[in-house]
């Protein structure tokens, strides 16, 4: 179809690809052979206009690309990965758009950044089409909302059109590939019976030629227009490679893969800077990074991968243990216990406090003697209720998720997987057994 033999156009292909992802800019190296050859930048795509209920209470006051993992934001993340690969990123933006807009503004690192709005979400497919207009040839697009590797990017890249692909546990929660000699045969979503584990784990690269095929496409049984869809269409026309990832992806599903997200990052990738002040007699065993105007009183201890933001104070005799990221601006009382949790920017915990493998969103306000217990009440592992069914969160420990600008007065205790919505004031003395909801709010 190419008017070339497949041995000699996938030639063709490999040594482009190559000088795509590898030519020479200031500090990069061209082809071997063959200085001074030019860097070709992509454009790549990002999803990011979903409402994300199933991530609820988080997401009922910011959209799912600005939560915060390791003290940054999903999206800073990805585009992290794009530097020296990606020139323009196009973010499909929907539900509250403009926190995203006032966030990143119109450039990241260097990359331009363009935002399109989805006014109806319809699906990935839906989405996608959005962008036609600004798309000028080859694409990557991906999820806003899940963690992906530069070598898995590196990877997608060396194919005209392709998809990741990993091996998953349970296939049913995703779309399924049928492959020969590493090319697409078929792709089917969410089946109820499987062929294989292996699974489109959302980064794909195409070309204009994607939009005529998505023009064709109905509704899923969903009601949506769906880009495994397409892609099903593509590979009646072209060869689709898929990639099997080689580095990692990590999708951020329920409020509680945050916890698993940092703990990837912090160690995977420890930080040591010591921006602002330790006092003598603080015990560090493990990796810590403290951020400018940020001080730790003496007496502290602190064991495992720590990140601590900018202007944050850590009060005396505290224990901060677990892989644990504190955003900017917190204010941590003498004698309080924290364990492997992601306690977001603006937060204050008063003395006292024992916080467990919780979540704890912007702004939050822990009074002195706050318990969240993380242990599992039956069974191994801790269920949370997600959209009115109890989900099993697979985690040996989890504790409470607590929105933007919760107050618990002093001597809350919380159960394991307990989510607290935004702005909620829970009375002194109370134990939360179940989930503590705003007036009005529907999770359905």
């Amino acid at each position: 179809m190419y008017g070339l033999s497949d041995t000699l156009y996938q030639s063709v292909w490999s040594a482009w690809s190559v000088w795509c992802i590898w030519g020479s800019t200031p500090g990069t190296p061209g082809i071997p052979g063959i200085p001074g050859t030019p860097q070709i930048m992509l454009q790549a795509v990002i999803m990011a206009a979903g409402k994300s209920t199933r991530t609820y209470p988080l997401t009922l006051t910011k959209p799912k690309p600005l939560l915060r993992i390791a003290n940054k934001p999903i999206l800073a993340h990805q585009l992290d990965q794009f530097t020296g690969l990606i020139q323009d990123a196009i973010i499909i933006v929907g539900y509250k758009h403009e926190m995203i807009r006032e966030e990143f503004g119109d450039s990241y690192q260097g990359i331009s950044l363009t935002y399109v709005e989805q006014q109806e979400q319809l699906g990935t497919g839906h989405a996608t089409m959005q962008v036609r207009p600004y798309i000028q040839d080859r694409f990557l697009l991906m999820n806003g909302d899940d963690l992906y590797a530069r070598e898995d990017i590196e990877g997608c890249l060396r194919h005209q059109y392709s998809l990741l692909s990993m091996e998953v546990d349970d296939p049913r929660l995703f779309a399924v590939l049928t492959v020969e000699n590493g090319v697409v045969k078929d792709i089917i979503e969410k089946p109820d019976h499987p062929a294989s584990n292996l699974t489109s784990v959302g980064m794909y690269v195409f070309d204009t030629t994607l939009f005529p095929l998505l023009d064709t496409m109905p509704r899923s049984p969903r009601g949506e227009y769906e880009i495994t869809d397409g892609v099903k269409a593509l590979i009646q026309v072209a060869d689709v490679f898929h990639h099997l990832s080689t580095g990692y992806w990590v999708p951020i599903g329920f409020p509680w893969r945050l916890l698993d997200a940092n703990d990837f990052l912090l160690e995977r990738s420890p930080d040591e800077r010591i921006l602002g002040t330790v006092e003598p007699g603080v015990i560090i065993e493990g990796t810590l990074s403290l951020g400018d105007h940020s001080i730790i009183r003496r007496g502290t201890h602190i064991q495992g991968n720590v990140r601590v933001g900018e202007h944050c104070t850590i009060g005396s005799h505290c224990h901060i243990t677990g892989n644990t990221s504190i955003g900017d601006r917190c204010h941590i009382a003498n004698s309080v216990f924290i364990n492997n949790s992601v306690i977001d920017r603006h937060v204050r915990i008063d003395p006292f406090c024992h916080i467990a493998h919780s979540v704890i969103g912007d702004s939050a306000y822990l009074h002195s003697g706050a318990v969240t217990m993380s242990a599992p009440i039956e069974g191994s592992t801790v269920t949370s209720l997600v959209k009115k069914q109890f989900v099993d969160s697979g985690r040996e420990q989890l504790g409470a998720i607590l929105a933007s600008r919760v107050e618990l007065q002093p001597h809350i205790v919380t159960y394991p997987g307990v989510k607290i919505d935004p702005d909620v004031v829970v009375s002194a003395g109370r134990v939360v057994m179940a989930d503590l909801k705003q007036m009005g709010v529907d999770v359905t």
